[in-house]
C-alpha cells in the first residue's frame, strides 16, 4: 500500500499537467487571432511561445537587448518567419523604451526582412502575423522619422541615408520637411480617405529655400500627400549599417502599388490629412468674408490657383464659389473625388478666387483673362487637347459666373449701362478695354460642360429683402473698378446721371429676380457645344429657417434662398434634386456623387479626343 502511495504521489509531481480544454466566452470567438497580435509595451502571445521554444523567455521583458542579440544569431542561422518576427518586435519594444531614432530603424530592417524573405508560403497573406507584420514596419518607419522632428517638421534628408521621389510633378530639391499624418486629427471633413498597406503618410511640403514657380498658379506653399518607404538592401548583417538603407518618398495620387523584391505591395496612403493641413494654414472663410466688404483685401491670394501643379493631359475641372463663400467651401466636393483613382488620374482641380461683392459681370470678365493667360502660360503651342475640354462647377452665384463664360453677349449687356455705344465714349485706354472686356465677350470653346448647384439662373428673393439689401449696401467694389467709373463720369457727362443710375451694380443688385443681366442670362440658348447639368437643392419648409431669417416667404420648392424655378434649367442634359438647403447643396453626397457620374461620363464622351496619359493606379520597381 505505502508503496501504491509514493507511486501515485510521484505520478501527481511529474505527470500531473491539468492536460483539457475549458470552454470560453464565446463572444471572443470572433478574434482568435489576438494571440498574433503585439501588444502595448509587450510581445505577441506567439512570439513568446517562440521564445519559451528557443529557451529565451528568461531574457524577457527585463533584457531586452540581449534577447535581440540571440534571436539574431538563430535568425542567421535559421531565418524562420517566426525568429524574423520575433527579432523585430524585441527591437521595436527596445526602441519604444530608449526612444531610439537607430532602434526604430532597425526595427524596420527585421520586419522588412520577415515581409520580404525569398521563400514565402502562397497563404501566408491570411496569417494574422503577416498582417501584424505590415503594422510592425510601418511603425517603426513612424517611429524613425518622428524622432528625427526637429521644429515641429520631419526632415527628409539625411546624408547618410539616399533620398528618391516616385510620382511627383515637383524636383527632387524642391521637396522640403514633412510631417506625420497620424500627428493629426482631421477636423470639419466628413471623410477620411486612407488606404492600407506599406509606407508612412506623410504631410509633404516644397523647400521655402526653392524660388516659386513664376506664374504662381500652384501655391508655393501647399501641402500635398505622400509616402515615405524605407528600403533595406543586403541580408540580416546589413541591417544595422545605415548605408544599406534608401529612403523612398512617393505620391500616391500617381502611385498606389509599389514593387519590392519582386512583389507588388499597396502603398499605406492619406489624401485627406494634407488637404485639411493646407486648407487650416489658409484662412480662406474669413478672407472670403472681408472680401465682401473691402474686395481689394484679397489681394494675391485671389485668382485662380491648383492644389497641384499642372499636369499635361489632365481635363481641368474649375471650382467656382458663390457669394460670401471662397474655395474651401468645395474641400468635402475635392476630397471625395479625389478619393476616386480614375478621377484623380484623369482631372486635375483648380478653384478661382474672387471678391464676391464685386458685380459677377466684372468677375466673369476677370475669370475669362486669367483663364486665357494662363492657357497660353501652360500649353503655350496649344498641344495639349484635355485644355479643350474644361469642366466648369458653380455653387451659387459661382454657376452665374460659369454660365457667363458660354455665352456670346453681342451688345445686349453694354445696353443694360448706358444707352451710348461704347465705341462713341470718350475714355481711357485702360478704361475702354475693361468695359470691352465686361460687356461684350463670346463662348469659350475650351469649355464644353457646366455643372451647376443651387444656381439662381432666375434670381433669388433673397436680393430684395431686408437682409439682401442690408449685404448690398456693405458689398464693396475693388478700386480699380471705382475708378473706371469715375472715368467714365468725368469724360461722359451727357452719359453720367444714366450711368450713375444704372451703371455697375453690386452682386447683390444682380441677383434680383427682375435684374436686367440676370434675365439677359437666363434667356441666352444653351450652345451646342456645351452640356449643361443642374443640381438642386430642395428642403422640407419646416427645416428652412435661412429662408423666414432672409425673407424668402416662397410658396414652392426651395433650397431657402433658390426656388426651384430659378435654379431649373430646361435645356440641361441632367438634374438631379437633392435634400439640402443652400448652403449645403454642393456639400450633399448624393451632389458630389452626381458630380463623379457626370466627370466620367465626361471622360467616356472625350475619349477619342484625349488619350489618358496613364492607366489610374501606378506602380514603381525601385
Amino acid at each position: 500500500m505505502r508503496g501504491r502511495f509514493y507511486l501515485l504521489c510521484f505520478v501527481f509531481l511529474i505527470g500531473c499537467n491539468g492536460i483539457g480544454v475549458r470552454p470560453v466566452d464565446r463572444t471572443a470567438l470572433a478574434f482568435t487571432s489576438v494571440d498574433s497580435l503585439p501588444r502595448p509595451g509587450q510581445v505577441s502571445a506567439r512570439t513568446l511561445q517562440l521564445l519559451r521554444r528557443y529557451d529565451l523567455d528568461g531574457f524577457y521583458p527585463g533584457d531586452l537587448p540581449q534577447l535581440r542579440e540571440r534571436l539574431l544569431a538563430e535568425a542567421k542561422k535559421e531565418p524562420l518567419p517566426g525568429l524574423l518576427f520575433a527579432l523585430a518586435e524585441a527591437e521595436f519594444l527596445q526602441a519604444e523604451r530608449v526612444q531610439s531614432a537607430e532602434g526604430y530603424a532597425r526595427a524596420a530592417g527585421y520586419a522588412y526582412h520577415y515581409l520580404f524573405r525569398s521563400v514565402r508560403d502562397p497563404g501566408e497573406d491570411y496569417d494574422p502575423q503577416f498582417r501584424a507584420g505590415c503594422e510592425l514596419y510601418n511603425a517603426s518607419v513612424a517611429g524613425w522619422l518622428a524622432s528625427r522632428e526637429q521644429a515641429g517638421v520631419i526632415p527628409l534628408r539625411d546624408p547618410g541615408i539616399p533620398l528618391a521621389a516616385t510620382g511627383f510633378d515637383y524636383r527632387l530639391d524642391e521637396i522640403g520637411p514633412a510631417r506625420l499624418c497620424a500627428a493629426y486629427r482631421v477636423t470639419g471633413l466628413p471623410n477620411l480617405h486612407r488606404t492600407y498597406g506599406l509606407g508612412v503618410p506623410l504631410i509633404g511640403s516644397r523647400d521655402p529655400a526653392i524660388p516659386p514657380p513664376e506664374h504662381g498658379f500652384h501655391p508655393a506653399d501647399a501641402s500635398f500627400p505622400a509616402t515615405a518607404f524605407l528600403h533595406f538592401d543586403g541580408g540580416l548583417d546589413a541591417v544595422a549599417d545605415p548605408k544599406t538603407r534608401r529612403l523612398e518618398l512617393i505620391n500616391p495620387l500617381t502611385t498606389q502599388r509599389l514593387a519590392v523584391r519582386g512583389r507588388l505591395v499597396p502603398l499605406e496612403t492619406d489624401l485627406t490629412t494634407p488637404l485639411a493641413f493646407f486648407l487650416g494654414q489658409t484662412d480662406l472663410e474669413r478672407i472670403g468674408l472681408i472680401g465682401f466688404v473691402r474686395p481689394d483685401w484679397i489681394g494675391e491670394q485671389g485668382g485662380l490657383h491648383a492644389l497641384q501643379p499642372y499636369h499635361k493631359g489632365k481635363i481641368p475641372v474649375v471650382f467656382v464659389h458663390g457669394l460670401l463663400s471662397s474655395p474651401a467651401t468645395w474641400a468635402p466636393m475635392y476630397n471625395d473625388l479625389l478619393s476616386d483613382p480614375v478621377i484623380r488620374d484623369r482631372y486635375q482641380f483648380w478653384v478661382y478666387f474672387y471678391p464676391t461683392g464685386k458685380p459677377y459681370l466684372l468677375t466673369a470678365a476677370s475669370l475669362r483673362a486669367e483663364l486665357s493667360a494662363l492657357r497660353d502660360r501652360l500649353d503655350p503651342h496649344h498641344r495639349d487637347p484635355a485644355m479643350n475640354e474644361m469642366v466648369f462647377v458653380g455653387h451659387s452665384m459661382g454657376g452665374l459666373i460659369s454660365r457667363l463664360l458660354t455665352i456670346d453677349s453681342g451688345d445686349d449687356f453694354w445696353r443694360i449701362v448706358s444707352p451710348e455705344p461704347l465705341d462713341r465714349l470718350q475714355l481711357k485706354p485702360r478704361s475702354r478695354t475693361e468695359l470691352r472686356n465686361t460687356f461684350y465677350f463670346e463662348q469659350q470653346p475650351y469649355i464644353t460642360r457646366a455643372i451647376f448647384l443651387g444656381t439662381p439662373h432666375r434670381g433669388s428673393r433673397l436680393s430684395p429683402s431686408f437682409a439682401g439689401r442690408l449685404a448690398a449696401r456693405l458689398a464693396g467694389m475693388p478700386k480699380r473698378v471705382m475708378s473706371t467709373v469715375q472715368d467714365i463720369v468725368e469724360d461722359n457727362p451727357n452719359i453720367a446721371e444714366a450711368f450713375r443710375n444704372n451703371g455697375l451694380p453690386n452682386s447683390v443688385d444682380l441677383l434680383a429676380p427682375d435684374a436686367p443681366a440676370l434675365q439677359l442670362i437666363a434667356h441666352r440658348p444653351r450652345p451646342a457645344s456645351v452640356r449643361y447639368h443642374s443640381v438642386i437643392g430642395v428642403s422640407p419648409r419646416s427645416e428652412l429657417l435661412i429662408e423666414r431669417l432672409l425673407g424668402g416667404g416662397y410658396r414652392q420648392p426651395s433650397d431657402g434662398v433658390v426656388p426651384y424655378t430659378s435654379a431649373h434649367l430646361q435645356d440641361a442634359t441632367s438634374e438631379l434634386i437633392v435634400p439640402a438647403d443652400h448652403f449645403r447643396v454642393h456639400q450633399h453626397p448624393l451632389s458630389i456623387l452626381e458630380v463623379r457620374r457626370i466627370l466620367l461620363e465626361h471622360l467616356r464622351e472625350t475619349a477619342e479626343r484625349i488619350r489618358p496619359i496613364r492607366p489610374a493606379g501606378g506602380t514603381k520597381e525601385p
